[in-house]
């Protein structure tokens, strides 16, 4: 089962991708978006990264607000990252029901 998302979709408009090699991404956070992550529960998103085939590893850099997912491109096409963040909210529940385990 995919937890509710709707507080994560909304932070999307503050995420870009600031680099990407197949099995390699690197998710950059605007500084702007620190006024919202206070209301935000992360418990069931990362609950939720822990549950995707295919991903590998998560590192976090709080200091430069960037995530580095690592994960197996034979599992997830490259080019679902960049749906994932501009996708509705159907969208995003197909694409992660297809691969959380």
């Amino acid at each position: 089962m995919i937890p509710d998302l709707s507080p994560f979709l909304h932070l999307r408009r503050f995420v870009s991708i600031a680099h990407h090699v197949p099995g390699r991404i690197r998710l950059k956070l605007d500084l702007a978006a620190l006024i919202h992550l206070p209301t935000v529960d992360p418990a069931p998103f990362v609950a939720l990264v822990g549950r995707i085939q295919g991903v590998k590893t998560t590192r976090l850099n709080a200091a430069a607000l960037t995530v580095v997912v690592e994960y197996d491109p034979q599992l997830i096409p490259a080019a679902v990252w960049p749906r994932l963040l501009v996708a509705d909210v159907d969208e995003v529940e197909r694409v992660l029901a297809a691969h959380v385990v």
